[in-house]
């Protein structure tokens, strides 16, 4: 099989229909630039056409996780891993499911202030309770949920913006995602701080064979990346993923901003028979009128979606059955 993008002969009908994807049952409390929520129902939909239903699930790039939560909720894979180098975010996730009460209790107590996004900002945080919940304050409370220096709080340092500090720490919200996602906690099989070398290491020496497990890996943007995240890749760090993944035995996909580089570096014949398809996926900039942007999809199986659109225009809202009007998922 060729390694070049795949120009697969779709319908009109087959592209152009978006995804049909599940209702949520579980939402990240995480914002996160690059989200791959919309993700969930092509990954989904790739398992089902690939007679998968993995009994690990593995994302060694965890960030929100909207991914793996959501295949778990679903019941489409039995159990799942995540890894993380950001170490303020492996420990949300570390708090979240096993030290759920402490951080519902902290997050329905703390004051939202720029005194308090500024004493978070400083870091030095030595446990992980300290770093979730300055991982938490800072993504709900910080410009598009960006961690890094280059972001600043929602409204400014002056707050004269018509959007305040705590628009987006919507207390309750948060812990309802929270309490939803922690009755998961016994279906998480580890989460892992560190690169995601060492979440793939764990993962494949748990004692599941593997064609059981499933990778699913979202690296950081080739572009821009050191502008939204603490931690990026650099030329090298994605040639290194590139090689492992065309070693690897267990089905997997990856997700990426569709890059120039990325497409080559994928579409090299000389990778190895692993790596199957090279695909584009469409999803939105905004909700209202969304504009149509690529999303990579490199992966191992066999077979792809046919739909590729990850999105519905505001035309192809349906009413539910109680003839209220609803966003399709």
């Amino acid at each position: 099989m060729g390694y070049a993008l795949k120009r697969r002969r779709r319908s009109k009908k087959a592209a152009g229909v978006p995804l049909r994807r599940g209702r949520a049952v579980v939402v990240s409390p995480l914002r996160y630039p690059g989200a791959k929520r919309r993700l969930a129902g092509y990954v989904s939909a790739l398992l089902e056409l690939n007679s998968l239903k993995p009994k690990l699930f593995v994302e060694p790039f965890a960030g929100g996780a909207s991914v793996a939560l959501q295949l778990l909720a679903a019941g489409d894979v039995e159990r799942i891993a995540l890894g993380e180098k950001d170490p303020w975010v492996a420990s949300f996730w570390k708090v979240v499911f096993f030290d759920t009460a402490w951080l519902v209790e902290r997050v329905r107590r703390i004051s939202v202030t720029l005194r308090q996004w500024r004493h978070f900002r400083r870091g030095g945080f030595r446990c992980d309770r300290d770093r979730a919940i300055a991982c938490l304050f800072l993504n709900r409370t910080s410009f598009s949920g960006i961690l890094s220096e280059s972001a600043g709080p929602i409204g400014g340092h002056e707050q004269t913006s018509d959007y305040a500090i705590d628009c987006r720490f919507t207390r309750e919200t948060i812990i309802r995602r929270i309490e939803r996602i922690a009755e998961l906690r016994d279906k998480v099989e580890f989460v892992q701080a560190g690169d995601w070398h060492r979440a793939m290491n764990r993962a494949s020496t748990s004692g599941y064979a593997d064609e059981d497990v499933f990778y699913y890996l979202d690296p950081p943007f080739y572009a821009k990346a050191d502008r939204l995240y603490r931690h990026w890749f650099e030329e090298a760090d994605h040639l290194a993923l590139r090689d492992y993944m065309a070693r690897l035995k267990s089905p997997w996909l990856i997700s990426y901003d569709p890059a120039v580089e990325i497409i080559k570096l994928y579409a090299d014949r000389s990778v190895g028979e692993s790596i199957r398809h090279v695909d584009l996926l469409y999803s939105a900039a905004a909700s209202a009128f969304p504009n149509p942007v690529r999303e990579v999809v490199i992966t191992s199986a066999s077979r792809l979606p046919r739909a590729t659109r990850l999105w519905r225009s505001s035309s192809e809202w349906r009413p539910r059955a109680s003839g209220r009007m609803a966003k399709a998922s």
